[in-house]
């Protein structure tokens, strides 16, 4: 959770500085290199969402005001939007509004796949191919059972990649005709 909020310290500081201004534009830069860093995504999210609220005269014209609009921010849920492209088309796009979630993307078919936020910052990207895809290459063999809930098969994934510092996990799953994919956000683990 600490890194998820690492910006509102250094706003902070910036806004207790003799010239703010030129403080909060030196940490906004600092904030965005941060971001580049997995250990950092999911905060730099929070702080892109943040600033998309922010009124930027006020910000320009008084910085101080802006340690309110932090407190009201941070209260508000952070979601996060993740878009699933194929050779570079998009194939969904959805969002997690609740800081955990499970997400189903059915109908993949064998391809190059690009899993990332609606920032741009790529999570994963790979290829996909049969022996993930359909679940005669995948198990051979052995019978396809199906959930009737969901229609969906019953059966262990076959690849799960740990996305943001395993906070984001995409699960892989063969079925009879394509694939599906699972992307689940998990609650952060609560800080000691």
């Amino acid at each position: 959770m600490q890194d998820d909020l690492f910006f509102v310290p250094m706003i902070a500081r910036a806004l207790q500085q003799p010239d703010p201004k030129a403080a909060m534009l030196e940490v906004f830069e600092e904030i965005r290199r941060m971001g580049q860093e997995t250990r950092y995504g999911r905060g730099y999210q929070q702080f892109l969402r943040f600033m998309e609220s922010v009124d930027q005269t006020r910000l320009q014209e008084a910085p101080e005001e802006l340690g309110a609009e932090i407190l009201t921010a941070m209260e508000r849920p952070a979601g996060i939007e993740i878009i699933v492209e194929k050779n570079d088309d998009v194939v969904t796009a959805f969002s997690f509004e609740q800081p955990f979630g499970i997400r189903s993307v059915d109908e993949i078919a064998p391809g190059n796949y690009r899993v990332k936020l609606d920032t741009g910052r790529i999570l994963w990207e790979g290829n996909l191919a049969e022996q993930d895809l359909l679940w005669s290459k995948a198990y051979p063999g052995e019978p396809l059972k199906m959930a009737a809930d969901s229609g969906q098969p019953i059966g262990k994934p076959t690849r799960e990649i740990p996305l943001l510092d395993e906070t984001v996990l995409l699960r892989v799953y063969a079925g009879l005709e394509s694939g599906f994919l699972e992307i689940e956000w998990k609650p952060s683990e609560p800080h000691e």
